[in-house]
């Protein structure tokens, strides 16, 4: 069972990461260093602007690789690792509803990743 959960958490990761970082580039972060406004005047905030969205998918997928080989060997599972990561996907997915008002797409993948996590952890 907890390995199935991990497996259901890691694939919902992955996809949701994946999306963060395609859909966001597209509709976000493309348009918006290709504008001149404010900050985005300057090259160098164009730039870090870009690159922290993309890391920030790139640390999601390093959390959901921690799920799937987790799940791929759950005896040998570090349980206080997969806690932290389950919590902050959970809190995370909270906040991101919490601070939207539920408009943001991505706060129930997140939620459902950190609660499948926990879940198999219990």
């Amino acid at each position: 069972m907890s390995e199935i959960l991990l497996t259901m958490a890691a694939i919902l990761g992955f996809a949701t990461l994946l999306v963060h970082s395609i859909v966001g580039e597209k509709r976000l972060i493309g348009p918006l260093v290709h504008s001149n406004d404010g900050v985005m005047s300057n090259d160098l905030a164009k730039q870090v602007t870009r690159f922290a969205w993309h890391f920030t998918s790139i640390l999601g997928l390093i959390a959901t690789f921690i799920l799937a080989k987790s799940a791929y060997d759950f005896a040998e599972a570090d349980i206080a690792l997969l806690a932290v990561t389950g919590s902050a996907f959970l809190i995370s997915g909270i906040y991101d509803a919490i601070i939207t008002k539920g408009k943001h797409i991505g706060w129930p993948m997140l939620t459902a990743v950190g609660a499948l996590t926990l879940f198999a952890i219990i």
